[in-house]
């Protein structure tokens, strides 16, 4: 089950890139990170001040959210009876983040989701945009959520917060340890879960007051749930000055910006334990006062109840790096959603050299990079040698900045590459802190780089008065307000070493002080204001598709188990489709391999699939278009490369709408097959042809064959599957009415030509069908399944009694190897297309008996009478095939006749018994078989409980193949 929201909201500062916000927001919808069922509405949200507080933000997400509900309903005004069915989600981003230029809730995580439909960096947004949906609001009625962005919370699959007869206002709350309690807020409730107070930061006392039988106490962690009665109130109050100017439209209004929280302005007024004089009291200045005074007369009639989550956990995001640090490194606990792993959406040329306890996301590490435990690197494109000790933030540093890395001592510090624009000039700049250093604390008492800052000053020869004016008081002197950071020079560009001098030992930083005091620099403080967060989003999308353009290199020539299908779906949605056909052609073109070029182009035609956006009509279709002859004859003729390069070049006529994106991609479907053809008709080498007596004149080789099931296993056999992967099928060879159902014989005639006859369901039955075949051209459509006798034609041409094409005609070649031609009969009891094999047949419902030692064909495709028909055509030619050699002479008969097919069928009829057959991952194409002996009575226990039940539904093994091969399948 899942929360289906009617709008979903997210919050952000002022001047804070709401556009580029909300991008991100679209870009969750189509890569369906939102569910099967979407929210209608999805809407990043400015606040209309600077300092808005999260009560305001609220307020104002709230009106918008009404606003446009109102204008969906047909209203011409905002009306709160939108709200009364309304599943309101409101997400706050709140205030900067030290460790992320785009914010807390932006924060990349350690996390792959291999079950995504489309892959994605995860971050703390998703994290809880799950959490929210599947987890904690399930079961909720309507109203609106209100949730913080600046903690990682985990949540139980099953929460167990009951809604029945719910009313008013309901606090999350997670079991935390009263030491943790001591800079957080808690919940102080009486024994119905009413909330009486909310304590923050409180005294040892206070907070003892708030524990439970176990010690734990309830941790305030951000979330909130507004009933529709209560959502409506606290709309009403945006039209009541002062409240009007948590707005836009009191901005709009020119009403004075006011400040409010979420928990303590709003949230507390309906706590049992609080009076109307001590709330309003509360407040700041007058306005909030007032503020609290409109408040409390709209809400405090409203039960506040409290839910606290067993096994939930919550972890506040703080400015501490060495408290990011861990909660990136350290894994979730059990009851996460989330599964962190050392190395997400990244590309790393020597994974050996991270530590256990390292992590590493959306990044590509070239070369020898070694990263020690305790660190974290994200978003950088690393080219080695380099070494990362431990205790180590790396973020946002390009290919360019390796140079300057090497060799310098990373221990224990933040470095980061942000994104300034300065005006309309967009500019990069580095900065570099210690781990253990604290943004606030006045100089004279705080460190820089770990140490001292009087030991920085002495080390480097930089000055008080150069990093802060002379009237800066002394404790405001902290590093949060430190010109540290060079941004521009007068004459040169900077880089990385600009900063990394600051690690230097005395002898060098002497050499770079004059240059690090001519540059223009900035304090983090007025960093903030300047950092560029849309084109920080779209460094990171573009590194993403960097390493995942390695990811499709990686996996294709390695062979690799792994669905390209999810970063297909994201490269589309994106708009990096081209850079990933380039890298597609690419592979295809130079891997030598046709095995792994046919795989480059089913990736492809992905891709194609996937930018019609279900749009076109259907995916599976013909794929013989004149204009693609040339791609294909090359293919055909054996040059890869040249067929890559012409598919390339016919796929660009064919971009400009659904329709013709969809024939494209069933013409690199098409192209596919020729290579798996090639690639499967490897297995040629495993196919021995003895000699042996040729019978005479007129005398009838027969070969009667049983049908077969699979118990296990089947697909695996069916290439590119079974030869990249590997396959593995245990297979029963079954009589059905107690006789063999599928049948050929053959023999020799004194007339040089080919007498092709389809008998009804037994050798006695009448022929249905007779097919006489003189001239090689009467053989030239064997590999069209449709076509008259296509099957019978194509054992000749494989079994090499015919040889086509050939410059001799066919009556020579007869006359010439084997005196006369040839007379082959087939039958089937089995309904064709029916998975059966054969002939056409009415009503079934039949016994089926297990053949314990009878050579069989199987009961699944043509492939049983392929297999009989070979057999009996080699030995009245004079030849021996060994059973090993015609299951992949059937292979090979496939291939040609362009249906393809795997290999389970031939093992399940032509090896007796019950039996398991197996292939490798790898090419040549090679079948083994193991019998499987089985206790004596089985067979007969087996008998009585099998039954062969026909329902008259036909269908071709191609087609099958076909859309087993399309996304989903292969």
């Amino acid at each position: 089950m899942a929360a289906e929201w009617s709008v979903v909201l997210l919050t952000c500062q002022r001047g804070g890139c709401v556009s580029a916000f909300q991008r991100e927001l679209e870009a969750r919808r189509l890569r369906g990170g939102l569910g099967p069922r979407p929210p209608p509405l999805l809407l990043a949200v400015e606040d209309p001040w600077a300092r808005l507080g999260s009560g305001g933000a609220t307020l104002n997400a709230l009106l918008v959210a009404a606003e446009h509900l109102s204008a969906r309903a047909g209203c011409t005004v905002v009306s709160s009876d939108v709200l009364r069915e309304a599943r309101i989600l409101i997400l706050h981003m709140g205030r900067d983040f030290s460790f992320d230029d785009c914010g807390r809730a932006f924060t990349c995580l350690p996390v792959e989701e291999p079950g995504a439909p489309a892959e994605a960096l995860v971050c703390n947004l998703d994290s809880l945009l799950g959490t929210m949906t599947h987890r904690l609001c399930v079961g909720s009625p309507p109203g609106v959520w209100v949730c913080s962005t600046d903690m990682l919370l985990t949540v139980p699959s099953a929460p167990g917060i009951d809604w029945d007869g719910f009313q008013g206002v309901r606090v999350i709350a997670v079991p935390g340890s009263q030491v943790y309690a001591r800079n957080h807020g808690v919940y102080l409730t009486d024994e119905q879960g009413l909330v009486c107070d909310i304590i923050y930061k409180g005294t040892e006392a206070q907070i003892q007051q708030c524990a439970g039988p176990d010690g734990t106490v309830p941790l305030v962690c951000g979330v909130v749930f507004f009933s529709s009665d209560a959502a409506e109130q606290l709309l009403a109050t945006h039209v009541i000055p002062p409240l009007d100017a948590c707005t836009y439209m009191g901005l709009d209004s020119g009403a004075p910006p006011i400040q409010l929280s979420l928990f303590f302005d709003i949230v507390l007024c309906m706590a049992g334990g609080m009076t109307e004089e001590d709330f309003v009291k509360g407040g700041g200045d007058a306005s909030v006062r007032s503020a609290r005074s409109v408040l409390w007369t709209a809400l405090h009639t409203f039960p506040l109840s409290m839910a606290c989550i067993p096994d939930a956990s919550y972890d506040y995001m703080t400015t501490s790096a060495s408290d990011h640090i861990r909660s990136l490194t350290l894994l979730p606990g059990s009851a996460s959603h989330l599964r962190f792993c050392k190395t997400a959406h990244s590309h790393v040329d020597q994974p050996c050299l991270l530590e256990d306890g390292s992590s590493v996301t959306n990044c590509l590490l070239e070369g020898a990079v070694r990263l020690a435990a305790g660190s974290v690197i994200q978003h950088c494109h690393l080219q080695g040698p380099l070494e990362i000790g431990p205790g180590c933030l790396l973020s946002g540093l390009t290919a360019g900045s390796s140079p300057a890395l090497r060799g310098c001592p990373l221990r224990d510090i933040v470095l980061q590459g942000h994104h300034v624009r300065l005006h309309d000039l967009p500019c990069r700049v580095f900065t570099l802190t210690g781990r253990l250093d604290d943004w606030q604390s006045p100089a004279e008492e705080a460190t820089y780089l770990n140490a001292p800052w009087a030991e920085f000053f002495l080390r480097t020869g930089i000055r008080e008065g150069d990093l802060w004016d002379a009237e800066t008081p002394r404790r405001s002197r902290c590093l949060l307000s430190a010109r540290l950071f060079p941004v521009l020079h007068a004459c040169e560009a900077l880089g990385l070493e600009d900063v990394l001098w600051l690690l230097a030992p005395a002898a060098v930083a002497g050499k770079r002080l004059a240059r690090w005091r001519a540059a223009w620099r900035m304090s983090w403080q007025e960093l903030l204001p300047c950092l560029d967060k849309a084109a920080e989003l779209g460094a990171r999308r573009t590194l993403f598709f960097l390493q995942g353009q390695r990811k499709v290199r990686r996996v294709l020539l390695g062979r690799q188990d792994s669905s390209l299908l999810p970063l297909t779906r994201s490269a589309v949605h994106e708009g990096y489709h081209e850079a990933v056909l380039g890298t597609l052609d690419e592979v295809a073109s130079t891997a030598g391999d046709a095995g792994i070029a046919a795989r480059a182009l089913a990736c492809i035609a992905d891709v194609l699939g996937c930018m019609a956006r279900g749009e076109g009509g259907l995916r599976s279709g013909p794929a013989a278009n004149r204009e693609w002859a040339v791609a294909f004859g090359r293919l055909e003729s054996g040059d890869i490369t040249g067929g890559v390069r012409e598919l390339a070049a016919e796929r660009q006529k064919w971009m400009s709408r659904p329709a013709l994106l969809l024939r494209a991609a069933r013409h690199y479907e098409g192209a596919e097959q020729i290579l798996i053809r090639q690639a499967v008709m490897s297995s040629c080498q495993f196919v021995t042809v003895g000699q042996a007596e040729l019978p005479p004149l007129g005398h009838w080789v027969q070969v009667a064959c049983p049908a077969r099931l699979d118990l296990s296993g089947g697909w695996s056999d069916t290439p590119p599957i079974t030869y990249e992967h590997g396959g593995a099928v245990v297979d029963v060879a079954v009589l059905v009415d107690g006789c063999r159902p599928i049948g050929a014989r053959v023999r020799r005639i004194s007339e040089p030509e080919l007498r092709l006859v389809s008998l009804g369901g037994s050798p006695r039955s009448e022929a249905v069908v007779e097919l006489v075949c003189r001239e090689l051209e009467h053989l030239q459509d064997y590999c069209q399944p449709h076509a008259p006798g296509a099957l019978l034609k194509a054992a000749f041409i494989c079994t090499q009694v015919v040889q086509l094409p050939s410059q001799k005609p066919l009556q020579a070649q007869l006359r010439e190897g084997f005196g006369g031609g040839f007379e082959v009969h087939t039958w089937s009891k089995l309904p064709h297309g029916s998975g059966l094999a054969g002939s056409p047949s009415s009503q079934w419902h039949r016994r089926c008996l297990a053949a314990p030692a009878l050579p069989v064909l199987p009961a699944g495709t043509s492939s049983i009478l392929a297999g009989a028909v070979m057999a009996s055509l080699y030995r009245a030619a004079g030849k021996a095939a060994s059973t090993e050699s015609l299951i992949h002479a059937v292979l090979h008969l496939e291939q040609r006749l362009t249906t393809g097919g795997g290999w389970q069928d031939q093992v399940g009829g032509l090896v007796p018994g019950i039996k398991i057959g197996r292939s490798k991952a790898q090419l040549p194409l090679r079948v083994e078989v193991e019998k499987i002996p089985v206790p004596s009575g089985f067979t007969q226990t087996l008998n009585d409980h099998l039954l062969l039940v026909y329902t008259g539904k036909t269908r071709l093994a191609r087609n099958l193949l076909q859309v087993l091969l399309e996304p989903g399948g292969w």
